[in-house]
């Protein structure tokens, strides 16, 4: 698995530099990018990979899990940090540490060790960060400013939250999928990745000045790649020990999910609610280059694949 994951990740910092290279030089706007992909492209790619998969009711359990885990570390991170800022650093520990980059980082590697078809499984486990993105994260990044009522709002406005239950109505009355369909999803899921990974790089592009905070670095490092892991892996022990619902195969995509980066929206929010851009594309990026390194060893380490 190594030897596929070490291809696949290379590339995803040669399109972040692309993204870079096109918000500085080029005049390619973050906004507009971010629109195709989460109104066109996302929903396409979410409702594709769930209509296709092979159902199982205890599947459902998985987001559930995510949620609670995500909207865990939010508010833990944030308390957290508390106890080291008194400021608006501490909301920005919250609310990049209540999700991760999943899809744009995490779904190439489910691609290349697993195939499309498991990619159903891993996007609808992993929708829960998103909703923890929009809802937990957004909430604390605002300092308190967003009430439930305009966090139930944002996540019903998300184009993909419908695409999910859609998708999930056909596969429940076991309606298949056209050829045609499937070889367009394939160039969809293709597309979301490189834009996604765009994304980040026109979003550096658009910070004048980085910040590295080392107290910072630390801080999110240590509940990004130990924290998180570690409450992932709780899940996995779960099901091991005591509810026997997901395979092998699972436990590694929930492994991926608790080891990728910060999420990619934590310099979107940040720039959007005026909490240190700065700073918070700084640790984006460094958590990002890292992950490079990172993941490899996670698998080398617990010998998955080998």
């Amino acid at each position: 698995m190594i030897d596929v994951l070490l291809p696949t990740l290379i590339p995803l910092y040669v399109i972040i530099a692309f993204g870079y290279i096109g918000g500085r030089y080029l005049d390619v706007h973050l906004h507009s990018m971010a629109i195709v992909s989460m109104y066109f492209i996302s929903p396409v790619v979410n409702f594709g990979a769930i209509w296709r998969l092979e159902f199982s009711p205890a599947y459902l359990l998985l987001p559930v899990m995510v949620y609670f885990v995500a909207a865990g570390m939010a508010f833990l991170s944030y308390y957290l940090a508390r106890l080291r800022w008194k400021d608006d650093m501490a909301n920005l520990c919250g609310m990049a540490l209540g999700g991760a980059n999943t899809g744009y980082f995490g779904l190439p590697i489910i691609l290349a060790l697993f195939g499309p078809d498991s990619a159903g499984i891993y996007l609808l486990a992993t929708f829960a960060m998103t909703l923890s993105e929009n809802t937990v994260c957004y909430y604390i990044g605002a300092r308190g400013g967003a009430s439930v009522q305009d966090s139930v709002k944002k996540v019903l406005g998300l184009p993909a939250f419908h695409a999910i239950w859609a998708a999930l109505a056909l596969n429940f009355l076991d309606v298949d999928p056209p050829k045609a369909f499937l070889t367009y999803w394939q160039y969809f899921a293709g597309s979301w990745v490189v834009i996604g990974m765009m994304l980040i790089g026109v979003a550096l592009a658009g910070v004048k000045s980085f910040r590295i905070n080392w107290p910072l670095i630390g801080f999110t490092f240590f509940m990004k790649f130990i924290i998180w892991p570690l409450a992932m892996g709780g899940i996995i022990a779960l099901d091991v020990c005591a509810l026997h619902l997901f395979t092998h195969e699972i436990h590694i995509m929930l492994l991926i999910a608790g080891v990728v980066p910060l999420m990619a929206n934590t310099v979107a929010f940040a720039a959007r609610l005026g909490v240190r851009p700065g700073e918070a594309a700084t640790a984006v990026l460094l958590s990002t280059l890292f992950a490079l390194f990172y993941i490899p060893a996670v698998f080398w380490v617990l010998k998955i694949g080998g």
